[in-house]
Parts: C-alpha cells; sequence; structure tokens
C-alpha cells in the first residue's frame, strides 16, 4: 500500500516540503472529487448514482429522483448533476421554468409601489402584553409514568425443583424434606 502510495506522488518527491505537501494535497482532492460520485448502474435515462455514501436512484425522462429534493426544490442536487453530466446533457435544462432569466424579468415587469418608512403602527405598540394563565396545583407534582410493555406479558408459573411440583416455591411447599 506505502509502495502505491510513494509511485502515485513520484512526481512531488523530488520538490521542497511545502511544494511537495501542496502538490499531494491537489494530487488527493482530485482523487476524491473523482471518486466522490460514481454512477453504478444507467439503462436509457435512469441511473443510479453512489454519491457520499448514499445510493440516489435516478429519472431523468421523468425528472425525478428517490431523495424527493428535485421534485419538491425544482433544482436539481449534487448527484442528480452528477447523473446528467454522466449523460452528457445540460444541467441547466433539468430547473424548472421559473428559475430562468425570462422568468425573473417577468416577476419584477409588473410595477409595485414601495413601502413608506413612517407608517404609524400604534394600535400594535400602544398594547400592554400580559403573561398567559397558569394554574399551579399545590404540592409536587405526579410522577407521568410510562407503563412498560413487558409488564402486561403472561408470567410463567412458579416450579420448585426439589419437588417438581407447580404454584409455590421453596417458602411455600408443604413436602417433607429427603
Amino acid at each position: 500500500m506505502a509502495e502505491s502510495f510513494i509511485a502515485w506522488i513520484l512526481s512531488a518527491q523530488e520538490k521542497s516540503i511545502i511544494t511537495m505537501c501542496e502538490n499531494i494535497k491537489i494530487q488527493l482532492i482530485t482523487r476524491f472529487e473523482e471518486k466522490r460520485e460514481l454512477v453504478i448502474f444507467a439503462m436509457d435515462m435512469q441511473l443510479e448514482i453512489h454519491y457520499l455514501g448514499k445510493k440516489y436512484a435516478i429519472d431523468l425522462k421523468h425528472w425525478t429522483c428517490n431523495c424527493r429534493k428535485w421534485q419538491f426544490n425544482g433544482i436539481p442536487f449534487a448527484h442528480v448533476i452528477a447523473a446528467i453530466n454522466h449523460m452528457h446533457l445540460d444541467p441547466a435544462v433539468y430547473c424548472l421554468k421559473y428559475f430562468t432569466v425570462e422568468y425573473f424579468k417577468k416577476a419584477f415587469k409588473t410595477p409595485f409601489a414601495p413601502v413608506p418608512d413612517d407608517i404609524e403602527f400604534t394600535s400594535i405598540y400602544n398594547r400592554i402584553v400580559l403573561p398567559s394563565r397558569t394554574t399551579h396545583l399545590p404540592g409536587r407534582p405526579k410522577k407521568q409514568r410510562r407503563i412498560s410493555k413487558t409488564k402486561h406479558l403472561i408470567t410463567r408459573p412458579l416450579k420448585y425443583k426439589r419437588c417438581g411440583a407447580e404454584g409455590h416455591n421453596r417458602r411455600t411447599c408443604r413436602e417433607p424434606i429427603e
């Protein structure tokens, strides 16, 4: 293992310590980025991605992912973008139309009136806020006990080893000692 690492950083070994550490850092970062997202299975427009230790099933045809973040937000997340890049497609196509520049311009196309700074909130500021009414009972509060599920299970009957009879123990056994 150490020999393969040394062979991997062979070009950085001949440089000064600071430059060598920087080169190793850059090599490690690029290696981690390459291994970060991994497409395991691809069939038509359905892919399975392993991303940061989790599996994701992505369907680019129906714009769905099993994490459901893409459906809720309308913007593809990193693992979806990894799948889109794997298929050599444009990630901007897979965003909802509401996130385009055209829709942004449409949102601010209609003029709206500015809000003045000197609005009077006299009805709000002049109110006296009282604390909520709470009643405390005298004495120590009762304990909130949780009933155990094992408490209600059927218990096995007592059985005394010496006489072999059920229903009693050593203390209540009436058989003579042999």
